[in-house]
């Protein structure tokens, strides 16, 4: 016999010491949210869209524009379908406010010597979060978590202003 707790109904009939156990058609359990953990939380820094050309030293590069620069979201192959429910999940638990993608249109200004030898040019990078995503689905008939993924990298850009340069060789 399967337990109340599954959504049978069991009868006993007294007289003949008989039990009778009916089965619901409908599902055992009612419906769950998908949940999704997020764990090894990580300051990360992704490549903008805005940098300079790369020039030879010694010198200095001086870097003036006005662009727009842009910061995407980027994980593991499997997730695209659940990165909005993983953002949402990732502004409740990480401190700091997360986006799928932050833009920020001003003019950019920043300076940098390079040595003599070297060959580099400047990029901002933005300030983002990395982390590893699972996710588990309720099977309502079986009435159990399911795991559907668990390990998957994913690094998120913060929605406010902050960003570093670095140098990049050629």
């Amino acid at each position: 016999m399967r337990s109340l707790a599954h959504g049978a109904v069991v009868l006993a009939l007294v007289s003949g010491g008989i039990a009778v156990t009916a089965q619901p058609s409908f599902a055992a359990c009612a419906p769950e949210k998908p949940i999704f953990k997020i764990s090894n939380v990580k300051v990360a820094y992704r490549p903008t869209n805005v940098m300079s050309d790369f020039i030879k030293g010694p010198g200095s590069i001086s870097y003036s524009k006005s662009k727009a620069a842009t910061s995407t979201w980027t994980g593991s192959a499997g997730i695209g379908g659940d990165i909005g429910a993983i953002i949402a999940e990732a502004n409740i638990k990480i401190e700091g406010s997360y986006a799928k993608a932050w833009t920020k249109d001003t003019t950019w200004t920043y300076r940098l010597d390079i040595a003599s030898g070297k060959t580099q040019r400047i990029r901002m990078f933005h300030a983002s979060k990395s982390f590893s995503v699972a996710k588990k689905t309720f099977n309502s008939g079986q009435c159990k978590w399911k795991t559907v993924y668990s390990g998957k990298n994913v690094i998120v850009p913060s929605k406010s202003n902050v960003n570093v340069w670095k140098r990049e060789n050629l």
